[in-house]
């Protein structure tokens, strides 16, 4: 596939960085042919946390040298913002824990507290990016084993592993562990937060629900936003396992105020990377393809729903960019579109209310990220892709089953492919 697309797209050129892209690719691809045997029995949670966090490190110390060539650190080509976290997190470490955090109070919007106090925690103890970089990896490599039990309940084993793996070892998940930035703990912190609400309603676990509460408020120190979602579609599944109970109305209740909560933070966002409310150039500054309005708004709402997509080939021998180090992981993601799908479908057919948590939370994520033409950039919409994987491959389970694998298969690979080729010659 990717000799295809480099004899199509000519006037593109082939550098280091196209061949770091080349090796997540086929070293991904041999991991999950080697777990997909027919003959394999390990799905273990220990074999599936030691593969990924040695595959991170390993690809991950790869990636920092290509960096430390073009750059000259290992600040994987995101140096601003990584930049600003490592300083403000040393100094604030160095003024005291109670005075950092004053620090922090005095001088940023309290969506920028929970990245820094924990860096500050971080580089209290040592201050070392690749002590952050290695408590990442380590989270990656947790956040991997909560998504295989998630998962494992309502799918065969091979599936709920291969979910995991697939996305814990994607290469963009590889660039966020080794980088100074917020996005590997903030997945983590949505992650567990599912994760224990799932251990509460199939193991009937009370303990949970306290971390599910940390985990929410915590994460209002990330992005509000995301916190409301997440509370929004817990509630709805309450709600509807307590039809026609007076609770249920409440808890509605709670989700309509949580709704409108949500649409006015997300105005204030649109707003905030608007420039004096130009809408052009908040498409220009999202990077969103410079057309026509509407075909800028097609892309958007396209992208929410099954982008982001990858760039491969730089421009010219000496352009490397941030993007093509996400390509690897970005390509396999984008096989899995027509699966995720047909997962929601099959949810509702066979009625695994359980899911509809992630469905929800998954879909308002999709709007939001549109509605703010956020859509193609990563970072805004890397929280709910791992549940993206989970409902992937549970929807794999069906289409592999009998025509499915023939009517949805082939159509999913031309799909692919075709999006792959428009958005590299676009790009």
């Amino acid at each position: 596939m990717f000799l295809f697309l480099a004899a199509l797209i000519a006037d593109r050129s082939i550098n280091l960085m196209s061949l770091s892209v080349l090796i997540a690719f086929i070293t991904q691809m041999a991991l999950m042919i080697y777990y997909s045997r027919p003959d394999h029995t390990n799905y273990s949670e220990r074999a599936l946390f030691f593969t990924v966090l040695i595959y991170t490190l390993l690809l991950g110390v790869f990636d920092m040298l290509v960096c430390e060539y073009y750059e000259g650190d290992n600040y994987m080509f995101s140096k601003q913002d990584a930049l600003f976290y490592l300083h403000e997190s040393t100094h604030a470490a160095n003024l005291g824990l109670a005075e950092g955090i004053k620090y922090f109070a005095e001088r940023y919007e309290f969506d920028d507290w929970g990245a820094l106090v924990f860096d500050m925690l971080v580089m209290y103890v040592l201050p070392s990016k690749l002590f952050l970089n290695a408590i990442y990896t380590v989270l990656g490599a947790i956040s991997a084993v909560y998504i295989y039990r998630i998962g494992k309940p309502y799918m065969p084993e091979v599936h709920a592993f291969l979910a995991s793996l697939a996305y814990a070892t994607s290469s963009y998940m590889i660039f966020f562990n080794c980088s100074f930035l917020k996005e590997s703990l903030f997945i983590f912190l949505v992650i567990s937060t599912f994760y224990h609400f799932y251990n509460a309603i199939n193991n009937h676990s009370q303990e949970s629900f306290v971390v599910i509460g940390v985990c929410i408020v915590i994460m209002f120190f990330f992005r509000p936003a995301v916190s409301a979602f997440i509370g929004a579609s817990i509630f709805a599944y309450y709600a509807l396992q307590m039809k026609g109970h007076a609770v249920s109305l409440f808890l509605y209740g709670i989700i309509a105020v949580g709704g409108v909560v949500s649409m006015q933070i997300m105005q204030s966002n649109l707003d905030r990377y608007a420039v004096n409310g130009d809408m052009g150039a908040t498409l220009e500054y999202r990077a969103v393809t410079n057309y026509s309005t509407g075909f800028n708004y097609f892309v958007s709402y396209f992208g929410a729903v099954c982008g982001p997509f990858p760039t491969l080939f730089p421009k010219s021998p000496d352009n490397h960019s941030l993007l093509e180090y996400y390509g690897a992981g970005l390509t396999y993601r984008l096989f899995l579109i027509i699966p995720f799908w047909a997962s929601l479908y099959y949810a509702w057919k066979n009625k695994v209310v359980a899911f509809l948590p992630l469905i929800i939370f998954i879909l308002m994520e999709m709007v939001s990220t549109a509605f703010i033409y956020a859509s193609l950039e990563l970072r805004k919409v890397l929280l709910h892709i791992p549940f993206m994987y989970i409902l992937s491959f549970y929807g794999l389970k069906y289409i592999q089953q009998g025509k499915l694998n023939f009517m949805l298969g082939m159509p999913t690979y031309a799909m692919a492919i075709g999006i792959l080729y428009l958005w590299n010659i676009i790009k």
